[in-house]
C-alpha cells in the first residue's frame, strides 16, 4: 500500500499516510481536514435528530436544531456522549448504536431533567 499523499510505501501500521506532515497536508482529498469534519458533524446529527421526529420529546420544541441534544436513557449505558466532535471523528455504525440509547431534549428539558433541584430558585416559583 502506499501513501494516499506522496505515494510512498507504507510501513508498520500505516494504512492511509507515511507521516504525521503528509497527514496533516491532507485537506483537499480525505475527511480530516476541520471543515470537513464539522460539516460530517452536522450532517449525522441531523440525520439521527431527524430519524427521532425532529423534536424534544418532553415538549415538542423543534426551532432549533443547535438546540436538540440526546440525551441517554440508562446513564450506565452511555459509552460517550453524542457532541459534535464524537458525531464526526467515530464511525456511523458507532453513531447509530450509541443514538439508539438516547431520546431527544432541548436544551430547557435536558437542564430540568438532570437538575431537578433547581427547579424554583430564588424563592420564585416556575410560571
Amino acid at each position: 500500500m502506499k501513501c494516499i499523499m506522496c505515494s510512498k510505501k507504507l510501513a508498520g501500521k500505516q494504512t492511509k499516510f507515511c507521516s504525521r506532515v503528509c497527514h496533516n497536508k491532507c485537506t483537499n482529498h480525505c475527511h480530516q481536514s476541520y471543515a470537513k469534519q464539522k460539516a460530517r458533524g452536522l450532517e449525522r446529527k441531523i440525520k439521527l435528530i431527524e430519524s427521532m421526529g425532529c423534536k424534544c420529546s418532553s415538549c415538542g420544541y423543534n426551532k432549533n436544531l443547535a438546540a436538540l441534544q440526546f440525551h441517554h436513557i440508562n446513564p450506565d449505558e452511555k459509552e460517550s456522549q453524542l457532541d459534535m466532535r464524537k458525531l464526526s471523528n467515530s464511525t456511523w455504525e458507532w453513531c447509530l448504536k450509541e443514538a439508539s440509547k438516547c431520546t431527544v431534549l432541548c436544551a430547557n428539558c435536558h437542564a430540568e431533567h438532570h437538575h431537578p433541584k433547581f427547579q424554583n430558585f430564588n424563592g420564585h416559583s416556575r410560571t
